[in-house]
C-alpha cells in the first residue's frame, strides 16, 4: 500500500468533512500541516510537488472562504428571522428563505 504523506490525509479529511462546526479547525490543521511540508522541503521538492502543495494551500483556502460566507449567510438569516418574531410577520417564512439560501431542512 502506498504511503499517503500526513499533509495530504488531512487535507482529504478537510475537504470530506461533513460536520460544519468541524471544518473550520480541520482545514487550520490541513493548512498548517500542508505549509510546514512546503517549509520543510522548500529545497528537496520537485516543481510537481511544489505545484501540489501550493494547489492544496488554495483549496483550502477556497473551502475557508465558502465556510464564512455560509455562516455569514446563517447569521444574516437568523437575524432577519428573529426581525420576523419579534414584527410578528412570519408564518413558514423561515422555512422559504432557508430553502433559498441553499439550507437542507
Amino acid at each position: 500500500m502506498d504511503h499517503v504523506p500526513r499533509w495530504k490525509r488531512l487535507c482529504i479529511a478537510a475537504l470530506s468533512e461533513l460536520d460544519p462546526a468541524k471544518v473550520p479547525e480541520r482545514i487550520t490543521v490541513a493548512r498548517s500541516a500542508v505549509l510546514d511540508q512546503i517549509e520543510d522541503n522548500i529545497s528537496k521538492s520537485s516543481n510537481n510537488e511544489q505545484l501540489t502543495l501550493h494547489n492544496a494551500v488554495e483549496a483550502l483556502d477556497v473551502l475557508r472562504k465558502i465556510v464564512q460566507r455560509k455562516v455569514a449567510q446563517r447569521e444574516t438569516l437568523q437575524r432577519e428571522i428573529g426581525e420576523d418574531r419579534k414584527t410578528g410577520t412570519c408564518s413558514d417564512v423561515p422555512q422559504h428563505k432557508l430553502r433559498s439560501r441553499g439550507f437542507r431542512l
